[in-house]
């Protein structure tokens, strides 16, 4: 018998970065990162010193992105702050299916040894039509001897990456209300309730509603055409399927499942739409 939560999101993209530069500046998307830079400012006059905690880094977003890059930063001996609107880490959603690509970098920040004792090595990939019929199958191995594939849920992820910082990395109950540069070339952060931090790297990480890119100048993200349910299911006497990726094409959608551990399968549906929730 499976239990099995979901959740139910829009496909967004984002149009390309502003050509017009001031400033380096850096932000972090859950998928991949970027280098931007943002448009002309307005400077203010930064606050005195006894209103104003100071940091070095600060980084805008406790998710994926935010927690690897203070890990990352941690590893090299560098500390930041971590600014997460959220009460606790939200640790909703389902898994990631990470290659190889994903293992290096988890490798690298010291975690991925954790997260292999807890997730299956998917062997390969099975491809078929909506009525049944298999249209590819091959195995990882066989394409990249070196390639590693596992589905990692989103939850132990992020506890893991938290796990491993200090403890006053993370700073909760930190919502942005206010970014603006300050004539020595810092940044002056201004939160909901009032508190204020003078920064000298501001990096975002905050997600697809980012009050940095808009800072920085970038569009808002655009509907892509695609709505999608996920979700995890739970076997308590083991799940039946073997270590592969699954996937079914069909006219206008495509779903598919994928083993996650013993117990657990990550399972999606993505449909065509012209409008969100439509």
């Amino acid at each position: 018998m499976a239990a099995t939560t979901s959740s139910f999101v829009f496909l967004k993209s984002h149009t390309s970065t502003p050509r017009h530069t001031k400033k380096l500046f850096t932000r972090i998307d859950g998928f991949g990162h970027g280098i931007g830079t943002r448009r002309s400012y307005k400077v203010i006059k930064a606050q005195s010193e006894s209103d104003v905690r100071k940091e070095q880094v600060v980084i805008v977003g406790a998710g994926i992105a935010g927690l690897a890059t203070a890990l990352s930063l941690h590893r090299l001996g560098v500390r930041s702050l971590v600014l997460e609107q959220a009460e606790s880490l939200r640790t909703g959603g389902t898994s990631l299916t990470l290659f190889k690509n994903g293992w290096r970098v988890l490798d690298a920040i010291g975690v991925a040894n954790d997260l292999r004792t807890q997730f299956l090595e998917i062997q390969g990939m099975v491809v078929k039509s909506e009525d049944g019929r298999e249209l590819r199958a091959f195995n990882f191995k066989q394409e990249d001897e070196s390639q590693e594939v596992r589905a990692v849920e989103r939850r132990v992820l992020l506890e893991t990456l938290a796990s491993q910082l200090p403890r006053d990395t993370i700073q909760y109950s930190s919502q942005l209300e206010r970014i603006e540069a300050t004539p020595n070339g810092d940044t002056l952060l201004e939160l909901v309730d009032g508190s204020k931090l003078l920064a000298k790297i501001v990096i975002g990480c905050d997600g697809i509603g980012s009050p940095i890119a808009k800072w920085m100048g970038f569009a808002e993200p655009k509907y892509a055409g695609h709505c999608a349910f996920r979700g995890l299911a739970s076997y308590s006497d083991g799940q039946p399927y073997g270590p592969r990726v699954n996937y079914i094409y069909g006219r206008g959608l495509r779903a598919g499942f994928v083993p996650v551990s013993p117990t657990k399968v990550y399972w999606f549906i993505c449909f065509n739409s012209p409008t969100p929730g439509s």
